[in-house]
């Protein structure tokens, strides 16, 4: 009998006597097992054990690639001084983040200080035992806290964790009136929202709500509030698999979406949950894969924020533990968010690893559409694509561009960018803006000012026409010190490790560096793009003006000298301009753009021939005959990878089945 009352069979036999947690969901796990050793000594680190029908394999190689890798996080996370008691609204956000991996380090004061006392534990959480519940960004790390690190909790805040997770799910938390609420107001707590849980709907935080919810009420077994989200997660996973993300590729959060499905993945007990987290998680990675490269992050890119590349922002961080492939490691603060992932038991199908490191045949032009923003998280499956895009991948960089080009002041948008082989940083972002203020090179971040007018883009392969509505637009660029700039008549050169990029204006001056605008970006105590200059070119013309961009590299063009001498034959016809119609004829490449003010009607010509883009608006990846090593096409709920010597399928039928299957190619099941 004394056994019976040791600290897991204790909690144990509690949440039994609160209706919830099965014996597999309870099984116990203590840090030893969470932190092994391999032959070096070294620090392992491991998801809660999970059957192989929920698992892709991984080669040895990759796996002791991946924990060198959670290892540098985890030491980097293990010197940050964290304000544990800094418990207001949602500041734990970062705080419960890094006191996590904290644990995993060694630190063992963090496991007390993840139980400190909540600031409004008497006021908002009074109801749910002081536990907060209520900030989305919170609700993920208590979720792991309570799922994963349950066993070093002390039993009487554990077993107080899951009264208040019964108490919160006992109805659907989702507007359920607040004793807190006053009135309705700007702020995000349940006295402005009356609710209790974070209503906000970007489609991140969506995901922290409805994993965590799901999760808490699976534990406390509260079967309505458990089949309610169990629903509403196959919605939102069949969604995915029909028409992509609503916060596609977000260089800001798309770590933040992988952080949640981790959760789910690793703490379901409904197998039909899990295989659906597992399929979301699959999506995610591959469409992460797709753009990253050496640590960066190429656009374009919803919720755009601005950051600095390598290392920035939430996608290419969490990404990095499992892709990797660059020499550079990145020192000092992370997102926070990378526990999640070093702690589950998720890995990515090889053929995505082989994705993300561009072990595919190159170079490879691969169109895509993305939907509009709340089309994921409401299962709007049936409303048009509002971006169109083309990623063009080469040798040594990427260039990717949206039809409809950057967002207008007050969206969010980056249109254009390319991401650039460097032997010392990984990747270089070269980014521009038509507009005056280079800290917004990338989107607005939805302030006013920041961009010149509405813009187009039309891009083939390797060569990009971009025009904006107003012939007067600054037209910046902002680029590393270590791109060597070089002006042959009225064409600039950005000189990269293996790449070259010739910029020529279209009703503008000559694209010259800027040092007013370098020492705005890069001096100062907080600069937005330390190691950074601005480049810079005004537009001379009446109603459009824009840039010609070709990109060229050693596989394609040889040399430097080569690649210049070839731009510089090519034959620009801007005499139309002020229609918004221009041409640009480089070798074979024969690109025309003819302005349009809906993007699904701009006239691009490819060679002759006019792009096609109620096609391309049926691809979410694609086209499958030219050879994408990522296919999926609009409505199918099929995904489809093949890169290197692998290949993975992963299909949600319409009933919510998934079936997937890792392999190599001509192995696995039909392409969409």
């Amino acid at each position: 009998m004394m056994a019976f009352f040791s600290r897991f069979n204790c909690w144990l036999a509690f949440a039994w006597v609160m209706g919830g947690i099965s014996q597999a969901g309870a099984a116990e796990f203590t840090l030893a097992q969470m932190v092994g050793r391999d032959a070096a000594g070294q620090p392992v680190y491991h998801g809660r054990p999970l059957g192989e029908a929920f698992k892709n394999p991984i080669s040895p190689e990759d796996e002791a690639a991946f924990q060198e890798r959670a290892r540098h996080v985890i030491r980097e996370q293990a010197k940050v001084k964290v304000p544990a008691g800094n418990t207001y609204f949602e500041n734990e956000k970062r705080t419960y983040g890094y006191l996590m991996a904290q644990i995993l380090a060694g630190r063992t004061e963090a496991i007390k200080e993840l139980q400190l006392e909540d600031a409004q534990a008497k006021e908002w959480h009074q109801a749910t035992e002081g536990i907060d519940f209520f900030a989305a960004f919170t609700i993920k790390h208590q979720t792991r806290k309570f799922f994963y690190f349950g066993e070093l909790l002390e039993p009487a805040y554990r077993e107080r964790m899951l009264r208040g997770a019964k108490a919160w799910t006992e109805q659907d938390p989702m507007k359920r009136p607040h004793a807190s609420f006053k009135k309705p107001g700007e702020g995000w707590g349940p006295d402005a929202k009356n609710s209790w849980v974070d209503v906000r709907t970007t489609e991140n935080l969506y995901l922290m709500r409805v994993t965590s919810i799901y999760l808490f009420a699976e534990a406390a077994g509260n079967r309505e509030v458990t089949t309610k989200y169990k629903n509403e997660i196959g919605q939102y996973v069949k969604a995915m698999y029909r028409i992509g993300m609503g916060e596609w590729d977000s260089e800001n959060y798309h770590g933040h979406s992988i952080g949640p499905l981790c959760n789910l993945h690793d703490f379901a007990q409904d197998d039909e949950v899990r295989q659906w987290a597992k399929a979301a998680l699959d999506w995610g990675f591959a469409a992460g894969a797709l753009k990253y490269y050496r640590g960066g992050f190429n656009g374009p890119t919803k919720r755009d924020y601005n950051h600095i590349q390598p290392f920035g922002g939430s996608a290419a961080n969490m990404l990095w533990l499992h892709f990797g492939d660059t020499p550079h490691m990145k020192e000092g603060e992370w997102e926070s968010d990378e526990v999640h992932l070093i702690s589950s038991s998720y890995r990515p199908p090889a053929a995505v690893l082989n994705l993300a490191r561009k072990k595919f045949q190159r170079p490879r032009e691969i169109l895509s559409s993305k939907p509009h923003y709340s089309a994921s998280t409401a299962g709007d499956i049936k409303s048009p694509p509002e971006f169109l895009e083309t990623q063009y991948v080469g040798h040594s960089y990427l260039m990717g561009s949206l039809a409809s080009g950057t967002s207008q002041d007050g969206g969010d948008v980056n249109g254009f960018k390319i991401l650039a082989f460097s032997e010392k940083r990984g990747a270089n972002a070269l980014q521009c803006v038509p507009g005056p203020d280079p800290n917004f090179v990338g989107s607005p971040m939805y302030q006013k000012g920041k961009v010149a007018g509405a813009n187009r883009v039309g891009q083939m392969e390797n060569v990009a026409l971009w025009l904006v509505q107003n012939g007067k637009a600054p037209w910046l660029w902002v680029v590393p010190d270590e791109v060597q700039v070089q002006q042959q008549g009225d064409v600039t050169f950005l000189n990269c490790d293996r790449t070259w990029v010739a910029i020529r204006g279209l009703g503008t001056s000559p694209v010259k560096l800027d040092e007013e605008l370098t020492r705005s970006i890069s001096e100062g105590e907080k600069p937005r793009f330390r190691g950074h200059k601005v480049l810079r070119a005004d537009g001379t013309a009446e109603h459009y003006c824009g840039l010609a961009i070709e990109v060229g590299e050693r596989e394609t063009h040889g040399s430097l000298a080569e690649f210049q001498k070839h731009v510089l034959a090519a034959q620009v016809d801007a005499s139309q301009l002020d229609q918004g119609i221009v041409q640009y004829k480089s070798g074979a490449k024969n690109v025309g753009l003819h302005w349009h003010d809906d993007p699904k009607q701009l006239g691009v010509w490819r060679n002759g021939k006019r792009h096609d883009w109620a096609a391309h608006a049926g691809l979410l990846y694609g086209p499958e005959q030219a050879g994408a090593p990522l296919v999926s096409t609009r409505g199918s709920g099929v995904l489809y990878v093949e890169a290197g010597d692998a290949a993975f399928s992963c299909k949600v039928a319409d009933d919510g089945k998934v079936t997937w299957q890792n392999g190599k190619p001509g192995e696995v099941g039909a392409k969409p």
